[in-house]
C-alpha cells in the first residue's frame, strides 16, 4: 500500500479547534495551522507571477477572516481542518476577484479623470495604477 502525503494530523486539529470554541480563542497551535495552511493555498492554488505583495496579501486576508469568523461557523463535530481551508480558499478567490476593481491595498484603482479632447473637456472613468515612486521620475 503506497504511503500517503499527510500534511496534518486531522485529529491533532480538531483537538485545538474544540479547544479553540471552548476557551472563546484561537489556540497558538490551530493559529499555526492556519498560517501554514493558507501560505500553501496562496502558493500552490494561486499563480501570482512571482509577486510576493499579491501572495502575502492573500495569505493576510485568509487569516484575517478565519481568526475572526472560524469560532462562530465552527461546530463541534464537524471538520475544523476543512472549515479552514475552505474559508482560505474562498477568501483569497474573493480577493482575487477584487482585484479587477481595486489594487492590493484595497484602493479602487477607477477614478474620474478630466481630458482634453477634440477641443472640448471631458470628464471620464479610467483604470489608473499607483506608483508610489512617481516623484523620483519628475
Amino acid at each position: 500500500m503506497p504511503k500517503k502525503n499527510i500534511r496534518y494530523d486531522k485529529d491533532a486539529v480538531e483537538v485545538q479547534c474544540r479547544l479553540s470554541k471552548e476557551n472563546n480563542r484561537i489556540t497558538e497551535p490551530l493559529g499555526v495551522f492556519i498560517l501554514e495552511r493558507c501560505d500553501e493555498i496562496a502558493r500552490s492554488y494561486f499563480v501570482t507571477n512571482n509577486d510576493r505583495e499579491l501572495a502575502q496579501a492573500l495569505v493576510d486576508e485568509a487569516v484575517m477572516r478565519i481568526c475572526d469568523k472560524f469560532l462562530v461557523y465552527y461546530d463541534e463535530g464537524k471538520s475544523g481542518a476543512n472549515l479552514i481551508i475552505s474559508m482560505a480558499m474562498s477568501t483569497m478567490i474573493n480577493k482575487i476577484k477584487s482585484l479587477s476593481w481595486s489594487d492590493v491595498y484595497g484602493e479602487k484603482r477607477k477614478s474620474f479623470i478630466y481630458i482634453f479632447d477634440d477641443g472640448q473637456w471631458s470628464k471620464r472613468l479610467l483604470k489608473v495604477t499607483r506608483d508610489d515612486n512617481l516623484s523620483q521620475l519628475l
